[in-house]
């Protein structure tokens, strides 16, 4: 084995943007909802090759609990405008709920909004709990097992060396990052080790999941937003700080802390969201975190040329 040890999407609505020196007009998908991304200032657009992505890359995806419907908007905002780019990709890593948006990229990308309906409906059922996420009874990492469960198929075969996934080897709290899979079940336990929470996900009583003799939790407490050393790595994270595709908060002052590996912005619009991250707000407001999510990603793919028109040609 080869480890490094260390409900329904709303309908798209139209927007209109311009290829720079290019008189030639496309129409784009953005998702009913979505702010319309603003027209670039065309001097700050740079398309060329210093500013393309190497022809193979990773994409990261960060730990971020229940945010991670803003992971599903970046994701099927690149499904949809960047299928040339998607091509690119040999890597896609993740911890937490990052490792299981990546797993669905990697495995179904069909079923990303199937499944990003059913992350809606645990939060609106965890609102209606006198607990949360702690009320006895309930158990997180059991809906997670019932998301892969219905949407990886028995054929692993696109996850191996594809898929990277950040755990935490609870013993020594060691990262490890696991990419060989002999079966579906192997990675299924690697999902639940890598968003295993103590306490949180499985009760006070529950036991870390085991592979390969080792127990293991999130793997956020000690690589949240892999990076990668030998390939160029796109980092995604709804926490705005050093991820290239995140929430662009303003600060006054300009603050900055490291968590899990991960640097992060010291500001209000954080603790909130690691606030929710953990208990949930209302479906309503994790779409506003997708719509984000979708948004970033749209910008992202407009400011380095490789947003597409729909018969799959670079706008």
């Amino acid at each position: 084995m080869s480890d490094k040890e260390n409900g329904d999407t709303p309908k798209p609505s139209s927007e209109v943007v311009q290829k720079p020196g290019s008189t030639t007009e496309a129409t784009v998908e953005l998702p009913e909802g979505v702010p319309d991304i603003p027209k670039p200032n065309q001097e700050h657009i740079h398309i060329g090759v210093s500013n393309r992505l190497p022809h193979e890359f990773a994409i990261s995806l960060s730990g971020c609990g229940f945010l991670g419907s803003y992971h599903f908007g970046v994701m099927i905002c690149f499904q949809k405008n960047a299928k040339k780019l998607m091509r690119q990709v040999t890597r896609v890593s993740g911890a937490s709920v990052g490792s299981l948006v990546a797993a669905l990229t990697v495995l179904c990308p069909e079923k990303l909004e199937a499944s990003l309906a059913l992350l809606y409906d645990c939060a609106d059922e965890l609102n209606t709990l006198t607990f949360g996420a702690m009320t006895p009874g309930f158990y997180i990492n059991e809906r997670i097992a019932g998301i892969a469960e219905k949407f990886i198929s028995e054929d692993i075969s696109p996850a191996q060396h594809k898929l990277y996934i950040s755990l935490t080897r609870h013993r020594d709290k060691m990262n490890r990052i696991v990419s060989t899979y002999p079966n579906k079940e192997y990675l299924i336990k690697c999902l639940l080790a890598s968003c295993f929470i103590p306490i949180y996900s499985m009760g006070y009583y529950g036991i870390p999941p085991e592979l390969d003799g080792e127990q293991y939790i999130d793997g956020g407490y000690t690589e949240n937003l892999p990076n990668f050393k030998d390939i160029y790595t796109v980092t995604v994270s709804p926490f705005s700080g050093s991820a290239m595709i995140s929430p662009h908060d303003q600060n006054l002052f300009e603050w900055k802390m490291t968590l899990g590996n991960q640097q992060l912005k010291v500001n209000m619009h954080n603790i909130l969201r690691g606030a929710q991250a953990l208990f949930p707000p209302t479906s309503k407001t994790l779409r506003l975190y997708y719509e984000m999510g979708y948004r970033d990603g749209m910008r992202f793919l407009l400011n380095n040329g490789y947003l597409e028109r729909s018969e799959g040609t670079e706008v």
